[in-house]
């Protein structure tokens, strides 16, 4: 490769990685309520540190795209401001031979961010369902605390949290259907090994008649009233398949039902995920040269316009996982008007137009 080429990649590089870094950081933050409650299971160290590590390459499809474009970006900017940039188009380089190790790095960015949403993020996001679907069953007392309660919808729960959610006191249960009620008080409930166990439990039901029944000390399995607590528990979802799964499932469905459909637009959006790897850097590469004297904030306002509208489609198509037409758009359109404006943007600059 010639000394240009690794001059550009070295910078480009040096800046993309400490961009990367920087977003896994923000982002592994924005989750930290998430690893908390996980933290509040009572888990080990060693078991909240894989589950903090299972939360990375679930966001680098993300971090990895806006990392190439602010690299890029900055790279080309400093070549402008520098007059780095004039130096190499007088001394008889062509504008694409400039751009050429950056959209070809780029390119193997696009592969690998392909491989990281289809293959890695995909094992994670099922790694992390196991793990907390693992502690809640020796735990059920963190499923009584949320709001998402598949049995016992309509239910009024309360309690103090003690022993960092290993144990809780003053539990009051009521659940009403119809007009019926039940109520359980518990002065204290724990868990231990596989057991839950209660101390003060009071039991009170109108179902046929009224039924009062008093326990000083009653256990269950633990597993048993997590289940019961879950319902039907959860399904294996299009994002918790790797590649090779997530073909063998469409080829299983019926083309004609909606779980085919969602599946195929799954397909789209790792595609569309894996591209924007590369249409990111062709972004900031085209909007980061300055051919003028002064400084223009437009192309800035250009790249961030572009930008938001990509990330803003990506979660619009999402929900639109059921209509494979709507989705594709959503994912793929603003790629191709990505393309098309750095193309135009180029090709004005190579022609020496501002």
């Amino acid at each position: 490769m010639p000394i240009i080429g690794r001059y550009l990649l070295k910078n480009y590089l040096k800046v993309l990685s400490l961009c990367v870094f920087s977003f896994v950081a923000l982002l592994v933050v924005s989750r930290m309520e998430e690893i908390a409650h996980f933290a509040a299971l009572g888990t080990s160290g060693s078991y909240l540190t894989r589950f903090i590590l299972f939360q990375i390459p679930y966001i680098l499809p993300i971090a990895i795209p806006l990392s190439c474009l602010i690299s890029a970006m900055i790279l080309f900017q400093h070549l402008s401001r520098t007059r780095e940039m004039i130096a190499l188009r007088t001394s008889g380089m062509r504008l694409r031979q400039i751009v050429a190790p950056i959209l070809v790095a780029s390119a193997f960015f696009s592969l690998g961010t392909f491989y990281i949403t289809s293959e890695l993020a995909t094992s994670a996001h099922l790694a992390t369902r196991q793990m907390l679907y693992e502690m809640t069953s020796k735990n059920p007392l963190i499923l009584l605390q949320s709001a998402k309660i598949a049995a016992l919808k309509g239910a009024y729960v309360q309690m103090d949290s003690i022993k960092s959610g290993r144990a809780v006191q003053d539990l009051l249960i009521a659940v009403g259907r119809g007009d019926h009620l039940a109520l359980c008080l518990a002065r204290q409930v724990s868990t231990r090994d596989e057991e839950l166990v209660g101390q003060g439990v009071s039991l009170i039901s109108n179902s046929s008649h009224l039924v009062i029944e008093n326990e000083e000390d009653l256990s269950t399995s633990a597993p048993e009233f997590a289940h019961f607590l879950r319902g039907k528990g959860w399904k294996l979802a299009n994002d918790h398949l790797t590649l090779s799964l997530l073909r063998t499932r469409a080829k299983q469905l019926d083309p004609s039902k909606r779980a085919f459909i969602k599946t195929r637009s799954e397909l789209v959006r790792r595609c569309a995920l894996g591209l924007s790897a590369f249409t990111f850097t062709l972004m900031g590469v085209a909007f980061g040269i300055e051919i003028g004297r002064n400084k223009r904030i437009r192309g800035v306002l250009v790249v961030l316009c572009l930008t938001a509208t990509t990330l803003v489609a990506f979660f619009i198509g999402k929900e639109f996982d059921h209509l494979i037409k709507v989705a594709a758009t959503f994912f793929l359109l603003p790629q191709l008007v990505i393309v098309a404006a750095s193309i135009y943007t180029l090709k004005k600059v190579s022609r020496g137009i501002e």
